[in-house]
């Protein structure tokens, strides 16, 4: 029988723990995820150094049966009769439980209420299991893959519908329409779809406004599959690209390329960074470039660590992150191309959509 890869995972955060610590309550739903393959809306997981006990209500059982399998004990309680509360502080006092990790995502609702259910030591852990999940496993890999390649199939497929008279909000729409079909579980977030001028603002919704010839459009989106994400950003001209929108992408894809050789294990993440923003700056003056270079992407759209001025993290074989500098000039537009990469000695691309300037026919 295959191994679970989530037992291994469990005793990678396990291994992890600081001293003290008996056990760890996951309460994050990706890393409860990660460490059990619990894909619900309601569930927790006890780490404990020699046992892993999944929390579920009855609405879940035969999910978590499915899902969870050996990976962990299924505890099953009926919210008519009980509250996660109560059966995680039974379990704990029968196990003996005194010092108890918590992840410091939890609310202060939650942790409030279940203190009133715990009588030991609640100790608040930072980043235990997200430290893990920075290196990606074969398995995930596989994910990872899959859902880059829907993604890829689906831009391709979206290029004839962007016309002169289209908006925002229908490329968006048939956009996440496209990825359905193709396979994603769902769009990895609010596609981002910008026109014009409006491509000046690195997050812009899709509104209605209407694409018009001789502009460009700013493309963010990604695709799902079982539960990981896929990132990319394409910025495409509709017509014949002027001048200025030709040096422009030309500064950022170089920029983008700086910064991809740059990357490999034993870098050190601000530093890949300050190869794409120096780069930039030299080209274009002004603070054309806000945002980080790029962020890891898993179970969640963001991930540690990020490619930023304020990461010091020493880069590993295994992680996967974006690589996505941009210059945005208010009253003009703007121009984004992300593209990601697996660290390694020999880096793997997992975007395979061409990143070089696109000119659509009108």
């Amino acid at each position: 029988m295959k191994k679970n890869p989530c037992l291994e995972r469990q005793q990678r955060v396990v291994d992890a723990f600081p001293a003290g610590l008996d056990a760890l309550l996951v309460t994050n739903l990706s890393n409860v995820r990660y460490l059990t393959g619990f894909s619900g809306s309601s569930g927790v997981v006890i780490l404990e150094k020699h046992k892993t006990v999944f929390v579920t209500d009855f609405r879940y059982q035969e999910q978590s049966t499915n899902e969870v399998g050996n990976a962990a004990q299924i505890l099953v309680y009926q919210t008519a009769k009980a509250s996660s509360d109560a059966v995680i502080g039974e379990h704990l006092k029968k196990s003996g439980i005194r010092t108890l990790g918590i992840e410091s995502t939890m609310s202060l609702g939650a942790y409030e209420a279940f203190s009133k259910s715990f009588g030991g030591t609640l100790k608040t852990t930072s980043g235990l299991v997200e430290a893990v999940r920075m290196i990606k496993g074969e398995e995930e890999m596989t994910a990872l893959r899959r859902a880059f390649e829907i993604g890829d199939k689906s831009f391709a497929k979206l290029l004839r519908y962007i016309k002169p008279g289209k908006r925002e909000i229908e490329i968006a729409a048939r956009l996440e329409y496209i990825m359905r079909i193709e396979g994603s579980d769902g769009p990895s977030f609010d596609s981002i779809v910008a026109s014009g001028e409006r491509s000046s603002c690195p997050h812009a919704h899709p509104t209605d406004r209407k694409v018009k010839a001789g502009e460009m459009v700013k493309i963010d989106f990604g695709a799902i599959w079982k539960g990981y994400h896929s990132d990319m950003t394409r910025t495409v001209f509709v017509g014949k690209a002027d001048a200025k929108f030709r040096e422009i992408y030309g500064t950022v894809l170089e920029a983008q390329r700086r910064a991809v050789a740059a990357l490999r294990p034993g870098a050190v993440a601000n530093a890949v960074d300050a190869v794409a923003r120096d780069h930039i700056a030299a080209k274009q003056p002004g603070d054309v470039f806000g945002h980080g270079l790029g962020h890891a992407v898993g179970l969640d759209i963001h991930e540690s660590p990020s490619l930023s001025k304020k990461c010091d993290t020493v880069l590993r074989a295994g992680m996967v992150v974006t690589v996505e500098p941009g210059i945005y000039l208010p009253g003009w537009g703007g121009v984004r191309i992300e593209d990601v990469y697996r660290i390694d000695t020999e880096l793997e691309r997992l975007t395979n959509t061409p990143n070089d300037l696109l000119e659509l026919p009108v």
